[in-house]
């Protein structure tokens, strides 16, 4: 399951960063790491960015970006 998958306010936690070593360099400098827990707050209608809660923040994500982050349901 990806982070597309979870419905607003559903919380998972991170299983694995995919994409370009660039890309999963920069989701780590922004606190995405394995294990973490991710809430989601909002999805944008016609594909648009997802806003998910993340330790003490608020970021805002691309959907296809979002799409390489695997995550396990929080339950």
């Amino acid at each position: 399951m990806t982070l597309l998958d979870l419905a607003p306010s559903q919380v998972g936690r991170i299983i694995s960063l995919g994409g370009k070593p660039e890309f999963i360099s920069r989701l780590m400098e922004m606190g995405f790491h394995e294990g973490i827990k991710v809430r989601m707050i909002q999805k944008m209608p016609l594909n648009g960015p997802i806003k998910i809660r993340i330790r003490n923040g608020m970021i805002s994500l691309r959907h296809n970006d979002a799409g390489n982050i695997t995550v396990r349901l929080n339950v």
